[in-house]
């Protein structure tokens, strides 16, 4: 095992790799530009025989996996859709086969054929880059490499992935967490804030993924529940204080005008956040509420809050960008 001196060592050792495969390659990058092997996820792609069998695992920018298999969204990763954009089509175009993974990974690697590694620990004081030809190390990571392409999202259509208002989902089963654009969702956003009518033409999934985008964009990191066995609630809404983590939990309604919200639906998330004795439940509508849900609410003003068709307007409009 041995240690780049440099980024040009490093750079000059990952070429010499990928050239002088001869079965197949297979990548783990924790950035999606691929800064960590001294060349760009690019250069790698253009490197190498097509003939051979090449996979590569990239991480899905804003997104963590929790313990429980969810899936949810922080803005503060720092891997750019554009990165990651440039470089699925830079792999699709030259032969390879890509998968995406929620988070960006704790090991990162480069190996070739059952020959060479380069690799990354991110957990430890000096993270790399290695190098080894060690026959053990180079299974390891190939093991390693196979585990993650067996739990990871394959990607399809990426020279549309991020384009308007394309979305690109993760399975139903793991918390399906919408990946748009940040053009993207600018376009959506002022087009509703002129034509809020519109509202009522999102499907009911599409105006979740709406609000836990506005949620996001006021600082809170948000998880999506899956469409069936929701529990009552569609969004996870954590905010971190000086005083602790709270949770909020927050049910879409997207209902016709003409068909207010009743005090049931008000009742039942006020029930959950009772029972997961969260820190307070958020009904977001595009209609109004019923006047039975508006004197509930009054009640328990401090647990419980209510944003009808012209409160989403409102709120909506103050995301414009100038």
């Amino acid at each position: 095992m041995t240690s780049a001196r440099n980024q040009d060592d490093l750079a000059a050792t990952a070429i010499q790799m990928v050239m002088g495969a001869g079965e197949s390659i297979a990548l783990n990058a924790r950035h999606a530009d691929g800064r960590e092997f001294g060349l760009s996820i690019e250069d790698i792609a253009y490197s190498v025989d097509t003939r051979l069998r090449l996979r590569c695992l990239l991480p899905l920018p804003g997104l963590y996996q929790n313990r429980d298999g969810s899936l949810s969204r922080n803005r503060r990763v720092g891997t750019s859709l554009e990165d990651l954009k440039q470089s699925l089509l830079a792999l699709e175009g030259s032969g390879w086969e890509v998968r995406l993974i929620p988070d960006a990974p704790l090991t990162s690697s480069l190996v070739v054929d059952e020959d060479a590694v380069i690799y990354y620990q991110y957990l430890n004081d000096t993270p790399g880059p290695f190098y080894s030809s060690e026959r053990s190390q180079v299974r390891q990571y190939r093991e390693g490499f196979e585990n993650a392409w067996a739990q990871s999202y394959a990607v399809s259509g990426a020279q549309a992935l991020y384009d308007r208002a394309e979305v690109f989902g993760l399975p139903e089963a793991s918390g399906r967490l919408a990946v748009v654009s940040h053009e993207a969702w600018e376009e959506l956003i002022q087009e509703l804030s002129r034509f809020p009518e519109r509202l009522h033409d999102l499907d009911p999934r599409k105006f979740e993924e709406l609000i836990a985008e506005l949620l996001a964009r006021e600082g809170l990191d948000v998880q999506i529940t899956p469409s069936t066995r929701d529990g009552g609630r569609d969004i996870l809404a954590f905010h971190e204080t000086a005083i602790g983590r709270h949770l909020y939990l927050v049910e879409c309604k997207r209902h016709r005008p003409e068909r207010p919200v009743g005090v049931s639906v008000v009742r039942q998330l006020y029930g959950v956040v009772a029972q997961e004795r969260a820190t307070a439940g958020l009904v977001v509508a595009t209609a109004r509420f019923s006047r039975e849900a508006l004197t509930f609410v009054e009640a328990v003003k401090h647990q419980m809050g209510l944003k009808d068709y012209d409160a989403v307007t409102n709120w909506i409009r103050a995301h414009v960008s100038a």
